[in-house]
C-alpha cells in the first residue's frame, strides 16, 4: 500500500533544498546570544535610548549581517539600524539581539545593557518566540526523513508546547517592562513568509498557516502580560503581497545564511510599522 505524504511532510522535503536550517534561525546555534552589538553605544548621554531585543529577525540576519558579528547582526540594515539612522536614536540605540535566541536568551541580552541606559531607555523592541515553538527541533527530528515518526512526532508536540510557549512570552514581556522601567515596549509578530502565488502552494500554506498560529500566541501573551507598557505591532498586513513568489518580495530566499528572513526592504518595513507607534522624534 502506498503511503501518501502528509502536506507537512511534502512541505519538510521541498523546503530542504532551500536550507530548512534557516527557518529554525539555528545557524548560529553554538553562539551566546547574550552580547550587545558591536561598536552600539549612548556615549555619556542614557537618557531616552532605544533598545532592540530578540532573535534573527531583529538582528537582521536576512539583510547582509556583519560576517565578523557571530550574532548576524546588520549594522545598516538590522530594522533597529534602519530606525535610529533616521530618528534621533541614532547615536543612541543598541540592538542586543542574537540569532537563535529563545526566551531563555533575553535576560542574557537584559543584562548587557548598561544598568544606567536601561534605567532611562525609552523606546524597546522585541521579537521573539521561533525557537521556542519548537522549528530547531523540527529541523533536527525531520532533516534527514521528512516522513518519519519522529518528524510527525516534533511537530505534534510543537503544537502541544504552543500554550507553554505563550507563558514563557508572558513572562519575557513582563521582565522587558521591568528592566525597561521609562520605556514603551513594542513586541513585532513575525511575517508570512510567502506569496499565495508562490508555485509551490502547500508549502506557502503550511508555513504561513504556522506563521499565524505562533502570532495569535505572541498577541495572547502581551494581553497575559498585564504590562500597560507593552504593546503588539502585527506587521502580517504590512508584509501582504511581499513574501516570497511576489513580484516584490521582502524576504530574502538565496543563501542559506540569508534565506526566509527579512530583507533589507522588509527591515524597512519593520522599522516604519514601528515608526508609527512609536513616537519618535526625525533627524
Amino acid at each position: 500500500m502506498t503511503r501518501t505524504p502528509h502536506p507537512r511532510m511534502r512541505f519538510l522535503s521541498r523546503l530542504s533544498a532551500v536550507s530548512i536550517l534557516t527557518l529554525g534561525l539555528v545557524v548560529a546555534a553554538g553562539i551566546a546570544p547574550t552580547s550587545a552589538a558591536p561598536g552600539a553605544s549612548v556615549g555619556n548621554s542614557v537618557g531616552g535610548s532605544y533598545v532592540a531585543l530578540g532573535d534573527s529577525f531583529t538582528a537582521g540576519q536576512g539583510a547582509s549581517p556583519s560576517l565578523d558579528d557571530p550574532c548576524l547582526r546588520s549594522a545598516t540594515e538590522s530594522y533597529p539600524a534602519i530606525l535610529a539612522s533616521t530618528s534621533s536614536y541614532r547615536d543612541r540605540t543598541i540592538n542586543a539581539a542574537c540569532s537563535a535566541a529563545s526566551t531563555g536568551s533575553i535576560p542574557g541580552q537584559i543584562a548587557s545593557v548598561d544598568p544606567r541606559v536601561a534605567a532611562q531607555a525609552s523606546l524597546v523592541t522585541i521579537t521573539v518566540g521561533g525557537i521556542d515553538a519548537g522549528v530547531a527541533a523540527i529541523v533536527a527530528a525531520c532533516g534527514q526523513d521528512a516522513q518519519s515518526l519522529a518528524c510527525q512526532a516534533a511537530f505534534g508536540t510543537a503544537l502541544e508546547n504552543l500554550p507553554d510557549v505563550g507563558t514563557r512570552l508572558a513572562g519575557t514581556y513582563a521582565a522587558v517592562a521591568a528592566a525597561f522601567p521609562r520605556a514603551r515596549i513594542h513586541v513585532l509578530t513575525y511575517p508570512r513568509l510567502f506569496d499565495p502565488g508562490f508555485p509551490d502552494p502547500v508549502t506557502a500554506a503550511t508555513v504561513n498557516g504556522a506563521t499565524d498560529a505562533l502570532n495569535q500566541v505572541i498577541a495572547g501573551a502581551v494581553v497575559a502580560s498585564g504590562q500597560s507598557r507593552v504593546s503588539l505591532v502585527d506587521v502580517t498586513a504590512r508584509f501582504a503581497a511581499h513574501g516570497i513568489g511576489s513580484s516584490d518580495p521582502w524576504i530574502a530566499f538565496g543563501p542559506p545564511v540569508e534565506s526566509l528572513h527579512p530583507n533589507a526592504a522588509g527591515n524597512a518595513a519593520y522599522a516604519a510599522a514601528v515608526r508609527e507607534v512609536a513616537t519618535i522624534r526625525g533627524r
